[in-house]
């Protein structure tokens, strides 16, 4: 069979799912190859089923874990753009959709905040918190408020044994649809799941993307990786896309970002700064030196980072985006982060080394905000000496009930405030 015969199959494949029911589709969308040529070929399907019929919703997903790899989260914006511009000179039921991991669960919040050590194989605490949560967050809003949905993904059989597995594992019998491994309602189509690694490539090259972009630009961007695409993740028991990614640019699960190094190798300089000190957070992730002996749960045992170590981390990430002029952490992290390290017991000041590495000159509204603040503070120990009520105490559960979102566990206000009480 030709590859334009392959790609007619699937294409009548896609409209004959399309025109069965009023499901809506997530489509899950990476800007990598695969994702792009099923994007495309959906298109195609698209433009050949009459406007009245055309009613379906589709929601073209994609995950920003807010770490992502600078020129590739350009890309995956430009494209999300200029798709949803296309889709309403079309009149296509498109809309696109970005999500982002909770405060709670970014990356920095956690590395910098909490002190995790940088992921490991047997500490992979970034998927799920990064990619895992805010997709399935998405698609059980959606299902809560429109029922069943079906979630389309770029996956193909020849990917790798494990997506393979993962694929058919799944595979409602005789029917192209498959149960979703978590979300009840929601079940997947993986159109393209048949065709091969060079269909995907001769596709690419010899059709025309329909939206703003050129195809050949998706081409000249894989220079920089080997063979895998990343796709929406849904499943944590997938490994990390091969030992280069488009992905996130501090992983650690991986030996050396073969991705980012080409891309300075080819001339983006600017970025070997974001290679040196992902390789310098690999390197430094397990050293005793760095770790406390008391894990967050009150366990003895090797623990999070230090305090000197998280300012250490807070310090170097900042000293690079002033240098690279590319925001890398955003204002609500570097809040929650002080919140976090308050909690902790730790009195390190997040705006100070924000001020110091930035040259920040206090300003007179900083000054007058600083004297207010302390103003309160002394007013709020007089009335604890009234009443004889520890400062501390007060102030820590003050800190608790205003930031309890951010807390490591979940226990309520209320059994904090008698843990307060019983010291």
């Amino acid at each position: 069979m030709s590859l334009e015969n392959r790609i007619n199959f699937v294409k009548e494949n896609i409209k004959d799912q399309y025109l069965a029911d009023n499901r809506p589709w997530i489509i899950g969308y990476s800007g990598g190859k695969d994702s792009t040529a099923m994007m495309q070929i959906i298109w195609k399907a698209l433009e050949e089923i009459p406007e009245k019929k055309r009613k379906k919703e589709l929601h073209v997903l994609s995950n920003n874990t807010l770490v992502e790899n600078p020129l590739i989260l350009r890309w995956i914006d430009e494209n999300l753009e200029y798709i949803e511009k296309a889709a309403i000179n079309k009149n296509f039921p498109i809309k696109t959709v970005k999500v982002t991991p909770h405060l709670n669960d970014t990356f920095w919040v956690n590395l910098i905040g909490r002190g995790y050590p940088a992921p490991l194989s047997n500490f992979r605490w970034c998927t799920e918190r990064l990619k895992i949560n805010p997709t399935s967050k998405y698609i059980k809003d959606k299902i809560d408020s429109i029922g069943e949905v079906i979630i389309l993904l770029g996956t193909r059989l020849d990917e790798s044994s494990t997506r393979r597995q993962t694929i058919m594992k799944y595979q409602i019998s005789n029917n192209r649809l498959k149960r979703h491994p978590y979300l009840d309602l929601a079940l997947i189509f993986s159109p393209i799941q048949a065709l091969k690694n060079s269909d995907i490539w001769e596709f690419l090259k010899t059709n025309k993307c329909q939206w703003e972009v050129e195809n050949e630009e998706l081409i000249a961007l894989y220079k920089h990786i080997d063979e895998d695409d990343i796709t929406l993740v849904l499943d944590k028991k997938i490994p990390p896309s091969g030992n280069s990614r488009f992905g996130c640019w501090v992983c650690t699960l991986v030996d050396k970002d073969k991705s980012m190094q080409a891309f300075v190798d080819d001339g983006d300089e600017w970025m070997r700064p974001l290679l040196e000190f992902r390789d310098w957070i690999k390197e430094n992730r397990n050293k005793d030196e760095y770790r406390m002996n008391r894990r967050r749960n009150g366990n003895l045992g090797k623990g999070p980072y230090t305090i000197d170590k998280r300012v250490l981390l807070l310090r170097k990430l900042l000293i690079i985006q002033k240098q690279i002029k590319f925001d890398l952490i955003t204002d609500q992290e570097l809040k929650a982060i002080q919140t976090i390290w308050q909690l902790d017991g730790f009195h390190q000041n997040v705006y100070f080394i924000i001020k110091e590495i930035n040259e920040i000159k206090e300003s007179n509204e900083m000054a007058k905000n600083d004297e207010v603040k302390e103003q309160h503070r002394s007013d709020l120990k007089d009335i604890c000496l009234k009443h004889d009520v520890d400062i501390n105490s007060l102030e820590k559960l003050i800190l608790e009930e205003k930031n309890k979102s951010l807390s490591v566990t979940k226990k309520s206000i209320q059994t904090t405030i008698l843990e307060e009480m019983e010291k």
